[in-house]
């Protein structure tokens, strides 16, 4: 009986060593970067402290986030707004709004 219950232990010891010695942890994916050129300055390069990029598309207003998949936009001129913006590396602008005027360009979304 004893050796019964010593066995049992042992048993369910090693079932905790096995779980635990495959508990892993997923590496956090890499924030969204984005990038914006003028023919004359960057204004953003590389930056990533922000939530979402809006802008107008020719079939409309198009949000802008980690998830979306990778196109090429033509964007006619107009506004795009850069949502949930703090200032930080990779931001070259003055503007502490987010809301930016253009004059037409493409929107590269890469993965």
């Amino acid at each position: 009986m004893i050796a019964n219950k010593t066995n049992h232990l042992a048993r369910s010891m090693s079932l905790v060593n096995t779980q635990m010695r495959f508990f892993g942890v997923l590496p956090k994916l890499p924030k969204m970067e984005l990038t914006v050129r003028t023919p004359y300055r960057t204004l953003f390069k590389d930056f990533n402290n922000f939530s979402r990029l809006y802008v107008q598309t020719a079939k409309g207003q198009m949000a802008i986030g980690n998830k979306s998949i990778p196109r090429v936009y033509v964007l006619p001129p107009g506004e795009f707004k850069v949502s949930g913006y703090n200032k930080g590396d990779g931001s070259h602008v003055k503007n502490d709004s987010g809301l930016f005027m253009h004059t037409g360009g493409w929107l590269h979304v890469h993965e």
